[in-house]
């Protein structure tokens, strides 16, 4: 016999992914400091060009997760229910 699927099916998932790109973010930040406080010690302009790269890459992948993980239509508006 055929079984019935429950309505509304939620899957850890999106949790999961979302946790993971913060881990992430959280390093590229940690990376950004640490070019940065290099930068102010060795003065080398070169350290602090890419550690203002590094930041401005984890603030946009922290723009996209939101939005992405958060839309109307995202799974995690499902998950937190």
């Amino acid at each position: 016999m055929l079984r019935r699927l429950p309505a509304v099916t939620t899957s850890a998932w999106p949790a999961v992914i979302g946790l993971v790109m913060m881990v992430v973010i959280i390093g590229l930040l940690v990376w950004c400091v640490r070019l940065l406080d290099e930068a102010s010690q060795h003065g080398e302009f070169s350290l602090t060009l890419a550690g203002c790269m590094v930041g401005s890459a984890a603030i946009g992948l922290a723009t996209v997760m939101v939005i992405t993980l958060t839309g109307p239509q995202a799974p995690l508006v499902h998950v937190f229910r």
